[in-house]
């Protein structure tokens, strides 16, 4: 698959550079639409995937608990994971740590931002404070592993290290919802709405995994190409277009769980992407790494995420939240992002 990846990757490279010699503003119309399509096709294959992994995994007899917790928190990352895939496939691995430290920052600052100026979050009892512990330790070991290393990347070992820990972190999930789990589990398993043949839910799997590799494969090679004739760095890039792009589900889901008042799941499911950024996204990039910086101050972004992490901790301690934080989050994702801009660029 990897093989198959890098030739597909090539033969668009070369249409590319032909058009390029033939006309300069049709490439940069190529490369902007590239990215453009990559993102539509990120967001339909991972909403394609986590709906329809949801009805399979029912179908099969799987607990709604373990359901939630696993599959579609997994799903939910795809198109980060997708992405970071095929960039260290096509050799841009810096657009993979702004990818993670950039759709973190942007889940918190820009997504938890808009969602608490359109309506005001109670935080009491939204998570628990056990979660909020885990999050922190896995953003603070996740930038050290990287800035106290001396290469400044991500490697093998810390790769391993963050699987170990989402799986860890999953089956303390699961085996903590199973043995608490009551009457409302019953009434999820009674819901009758998704009576769909099992080879078209087979088949929809399939089509969103396949836009989940075009979207992945169009959009760095649009954004890395793009990041070349601008002459910044990938991991620029990753931290403000990737990470926005990626996280376009993330802002769909919370502004549809607003409308239904379910602020408790929009809270959680920030805090679970987070985590799976991490974990599971980072993982997977520094196995197959490593993954170097390619930014002059890479401390500037670990910095955002540290300090928009530690501030939804904070806030997430029983406070009613209200159009004022989210304007301070909005605020602060524009001067960090405009930081890490000019300083790196």
């Amino acid at each position: 698959m990897a093989n198959f990846t890098l030739f597909v990757y090539e033969l668009i490279d070369i249409w590319g550079s032909a058009l390029r010699e033939i006309s300069f503003s049709g490439f940069i119309a190529l490369l902007i639409g590239s990215t453009i399509i990559g993102l539509f096709f990120l967001t339909k294959g991972g909403d394609f995937l986590s709906d329809n992994c949801s009805v399979l995994a029912r179908e099969l007899g799987v607990p709604p608990v373990i359901v939630g917790l696993t599959i579609v928190s997994v799903a939910t990352s795809a198109p980060e994971l997708f992405t970071s895939i095929s960039a260290i496939n096509s050799g841009a691995g810096g657009l993979v740590l702004g990818n993670i430290i950039g759709s973190n920052v942007a889940n918190i600052g820009l997504i938890l931002g808009i969602s608490l100026f359109i309506k005001p979050i109670s935080t009491h009892h939204a998570v628990k404070p056990t979660q909020l512990v885990v999050l922190t330790i896995a953003t603070i070991g996740f930038s050290s592993s990287i800035i106290f290393s001396q290469s400044s990347a991500l490697g093998f070992e810390a790769g391993v290290i963050l699987i170990i820990f989402i799986i860890g972190y999953l089956g303390s999930l699961c085996f903590v919802s199973l043995r608490n789990r009551n009457n409302d589990l019953q009434t999820e398993n009674d819901t009758d709405d998704d009576n769909q043949p099992l080879l078209m839910v087979i088949f929809m799997i399939l089509v969103g995994g396949l836009l989940l590799w075009l979207g992945s494969e169009s959009l760095v090679y649009g954004s890395k190409n793009l990041a070349e004739l601008v002459g910044i760095p990938n991991e620029l890039i990753g931290f403000t277009l990737i990470a926005i792009g990626t996280s376009l589900p993330e802002l769909a889901a919370s502004i549809a769980l607003l409308r239904k008042d379910e602020t408790h799941m929009l809270l959680g499911n920030i805090l679970g992407s987070n985590l799976f950024n991490i974990g599971l996204v980072g993982g997977v990039a520094g196995i197959l790494g490593p993954i170097f910086c390619e930014t002059p101050y890479p401390w500037l972004d670990h910095i955002s995420m540290l300090l928009f992490t530690i501030l939804m901790v904070f806030w997430m301690r029983g406070r009613n939240l209200s159009r004022k934080h989210g304007i301070l989050l909005l605020v602060l994702y524009g001067a960090t992002s405009a930081t890490t801009w000019i300083a790196n660029s």
